[in-house]
């Protein structure tokens, strides 16, 4: 075989890789989702679920809870969570979210003997869904959205034809 005869062709190929949005407000809203699962699946653990009456008080991390307020606390972390995943939606989500909780929060702080019965939550508690709520509503309203620029790399391709 001749050298000459050996044909070698080489050429670019172009790869575009896309880096998804991101915001820091879905790192906030991950741990406090975390946090709350934590909190309230501790909680339902030790009071159990018992669907005909509201259950014992138990205090988990120094704070009162009933299953009721427990199974509260997984639902509003499970939501957290879910804002965590979309990054432009989990400022919304995030917003509202807070506003619940701080709303709840200051309810609780202001009367907490009202809800003691069925929910066994303290002034602390009120304190604690007001601070989240409060982190959570600062977060999704001053993070910014990130957007990431493309990546693209480029590669040889090398075709090699044989006569």
């Amino acid at each position: 075989m001749i050298e000459a005869d050996r044909v070698s062709e080489r050429r670019a190929v172009h790869r575009g890789v896309e880096r998804p949005p991101w915001s820091p407000a879905q790192l906030i809203a991950l741990l406090i989702g975390i946090g709350y699962i934590v909190l309230g699946a501790v909680a339902l653990a030790r009071t159990g679920i018992d669907l005909n009456r509201i259950g014992p008080h138990v205090e988990v991390a120094g704070l009162h809870h009933t299953q009721v307020v427990g199974g509260i606390e997984v639902l509003f972390g499970l939501l957290m969570l879910a804002a965590a995943a979309v990054p432009a939606g989990s400022r919304g989500a995030m917003s509202f979210l807070g506003i619940v909780a701080l709303g709840f929060g200051l309810i609780v702080v202001i009367q907490p003997t009202s809800f003691h019965r069925v929910l066994g939550v303290h002034e602390a508690n009120g304190w604690l869904f007001v601070i989240t709520g409060a982190v959570a509503m600062l977060f999704a309203m001053a993070s910014p959205v990130f957007f990431g620029r493309s990546r693209v790399g480029y590669t040889r391709r090398a075709e090699v034809v044989d006569y």
